[in-house]
């Protein structure tokens, strides 16, 4: 279905120079790398916090409001070096499910991390207290470790499975 599309992109002028100027695709793929490390990173923190791992120091609110600007600004930086890995090599994103499984738990992922910062921002002093802490912090902390780890799998299949895909 989106293959006429990623073949319309390879044939770009920019997909073009991305794919011959032979530093652009290496270097985007390490700073999105680096920058994966820089989110999930940020993202643990918080949740091993939410899961009682860590109980002593920092409050919630207070890693909520040090760690989410860094998630934030890491994904950013994600979604920029992915346009650029996306436009080089459209056929190999496009054409596996692994792509669009990313894709789709990126928008998840990002919609809870929003409505849990806006939570947490908006009442802190329940959030920090472990007595009156929502039931569903733990629940959030599961879901968001799943689904980082779930979307880092899937980057990792689009590298080894496009090709099985494309040829169809």
């Amino acid at each position: 279905m989106f293959r006429p599309f990623a073949d319309w992109i390879a044939t770009t002028k920019l997909s073009l120079l991305f794919q011959n100027v032979l530093w652009i695709i290496p270097l985007s793929q390490s700073i999105h790398i680096l920058s994966l490390a820089t989110l999930f990173g940020a993202v643990a923190m918080i949740n091993l916090r939410l899961l009682g791992v860590g109980s002593s120091g920092r409050s919630i609110s207070q890693l909520v409001n040090t760690m989410i600007p860094w998630v934030w600004r890491a994904l950013a930086v994600l979604l920029l070096t992915g346009t650029v890995q996306t436009i080089a090599e459209p056929v190999r994103q496009f054409v596996t499910p692994a792509f669009w499984g990313k894709m789709g738990m990126i928008v998840v992922v990002a919609i809870m991390t929003l409505l849990f910062s806006r939570s947490v921002r908006s009442n802190a002093a329940r959030w920090d207290n472990p007595t009156t802490r929502p039931g569903s912090a733990k629940a959030f902390a599961v879901v968001s470790t799943v689904l980082w780890l779930a979307i880092i799998t899937c980057g990792r299949f689009i590298g080894y499975t496009w090709f099985f895909y494309a040829q169809g």
